[in-house]
Formats: C-alpha cells, sequence, structure tokens
C-alpha cells in the first residue's frame, strides 16, 4: 500500500479523493467506508456522494461484494485484505471485519451512497 492509499484509508483523516477515470477512486473510496465501519462508525452515518447514478450503484455493490467477500474469507485472506486498505491486523479486527456483513447488509438505513441530483 503506497502512502497516499494508507493516508485515504485512515478513518481518523479528512480527505478529498480527485482523480482521472480508472485510477481506482472507487475501490479507494469503498476501502475508506470498510475501514470506517470497522473503526466503529454507525453505517446509518455515513455518507458518499458521486456524481452519476451509475457510480453510486457500483460502490454499493463493491461495498456489499467486500462485505460478503470478508464474512466468508479464510484468516489468510481477511489478513490480507485488512493489510492490503492499511488496517491493522489482528484478532479485534478479524472479528468486526467477519461481523460487518451481517450487520451493515440488512439495515435499511445503512450507508447512503448516492448522488447530487
Amino acid at each position: 500500500m503506497n502512502d497516499l492509499t494508507q493516508v485515504a484509508c485512515d478513518p481518523t483523516r479528512s480527505v478529498v479523493v480527485q482523480a482521472s477515470a480508472g485510477s481506482g477512486k472507487t475501490w479507494l473510496l469503498t476501502s475508506r467506508i470498510f475501514r470506517l465501519l470497522l473503526a466503529g462508525s454507525p453505517a446509518n452515518q455515513i455518507l458518499a456522494i458521486t456524481f452519476t447514478r451509475k457510480a453510486a450503484q457500483e460502490m454499493r455493490q463493491r461495498l456489499a461484494d467486500l462485505l460478503r467477500l470478508c464474512a466468508l474469507a479464510s484468516d489468510a485472506e481477511l489478513s490480507a485484505l485488512l493489510s492490503e486498505r492499511g488496517a491493522p491486523v489482528n484478532l479485534e479486527n478479524l472479528h468486526k471485519a467477519r461481523s460487518l456483513a451481517g450487520e451493515v447488509l440488512p439495515d435499511p438505513r445503512g450507508v447512503t451512497i448516492d448522488t447530487f441530483h
């Protein structure tokens, strides 16, 4: 993980993500939302705004896929996923990451990912 990605995924920092198409913004923003959830932020207090409905839908899908992956991944896979996103790899984070799908996905008031429109 490079230093910019480390900073952008850190839930204790405020960041603005601005980059060209195809540069990995969706991965980065989805990873940041994941890190916020992992740090204990309530899902219904997270708001991500993008410019197009297509981008918002893609972010929603990627977040859901990431949370499902966490629930099903082996310890080694989950450890790599956490490390890739700059999260400390420890038993607490492994347990929390595995539980996020069950906490966040069924909640109708979960993470809001929408457009300006």
